[in-house]
């Protein structure tokens, strides 16, 4: 085992192994600009479902992690601060198994320094996925939690150097965002199709529905709007550009797209962070969908 953090070969041997996960603690902070950050260990929050568990297991035999006794639990209180309480009683490990998060909730010591497995009490990985963004960290690139869910997942007691870290995620979370979809609006005369399509195919969350016009949540801070070609206040919706739609697995979404019988553009291209192909949506758009 290493003292001694090696960011770069821990992300490299999770991603090697194809972990879907979003990382946070102090490396989260310290990719977000927060000064002064000398990280011990690197918290990630895998997705919990049963493949990607077997990866992480899988990336942890690799980094010759060893399951650790603990002698302390997490502890929540009545505000639903998390605080991880030593109290002397030695608990036995419990085998990793790809079926129980739980079993991953651990401060794991790896030939590369620490990794601290976070499944629950920094927030779901499907939450923090939809507001992580890429960000490099010695040398490679990686999802990082949102500024606001690293703040959300700081667990007491607060030390003193923790106060200059808060103001600073702070006045990140706060800012204005300079980029980014904010809206995204269609017109269409295959009004219901269209609406079929970001509903039952994408899995979009409907926050307005009247006749004619149905309005879902796009991320945490934008929407987008089907309108029928009936529609008299959007006549000059005439155009649009090809847009990327964030989804949690892009294979599966194409699986469920070619099975409704849409037209798909590309074939699905990869990276090592990210996967995206295009397709002709019910009204002749053409439309991206982009995952991790």
């Amino acid at each position: 085992m290493s003292d001694a953090l090696d960011l770069a070969a821990l992300l490299e041997t999770l991603d090697r192994h194809g972990v879907a996960y979003v990382v946070g603690g102090s490396v989260g902070a310290m990719a977000h600009g927060v000064p002064d950050v000398i990280p011990s260990d690197l918290d990630v929050i895998p997705a919990t479902d049963a493949v990607n568990l077997k990866r992480m297991a899988d990336a942890l035999a690799a980094l010759g992690a060893d399951v650790p006794i603990e002698r302390g639990d997490w502890q929540t209180d009545d505000a639903g601060e998390h605080a991880w309480v030593s109290d002397g009683i030695e608990r036995p490990p419990r085998p990793l198994d790809s079926h129980d998060a739980e079993t991953f909730d651990h401060s794991f010591e790896t030939t590369h320094g620490r990794l601290d497995v976070v499944p629950r009490i920094a927030g779901s990985y499907a939450d923090l996925r939809s507001r992580a963004v890429p960000q490099p960290i010695a040398g490679r690139e990686a999802w990082v939690a949102h500024p606001i869910d690293i703040l959300s997942g700081m667990t007491r007691p607060r030390r003193p150097k923790d106060g200059a870290r808060v103001r600073h995620l702070r006045s990140l979370a706060t800012k204005p965002s300079g980029s980014g979809i904010g809206f995204i609006g269609f017109r269409t005369d295959r009004f219901d199709e269209m609406v079929g399509l970001f509903r039952d195919l994408i899995g979009l969350e409907i926050v307005h529905e009247v006749s004619g016009a149905t309005w879902f949540k796009l991320g945490t801070d934008a929407q987008l709007h089907v309108y029928a070609d009936t529609d008299p206040d959007h006549a000059f919706f005439t155009t649009g550009p090809v847009v990327g739609l964030r989804v949690d697995d892009v294979d599966a979404t194409r699986e469920r797209m070619e099975a409704a019988g849409l037209e798909m553009l590309t074939e699905i291209e990869r990276t090592d962070e990210a996967a995206w192909c295009h397709f002709r949506a019910p009204d002749g758009t053409v439309l991206e969908i982009i995952g991790p």
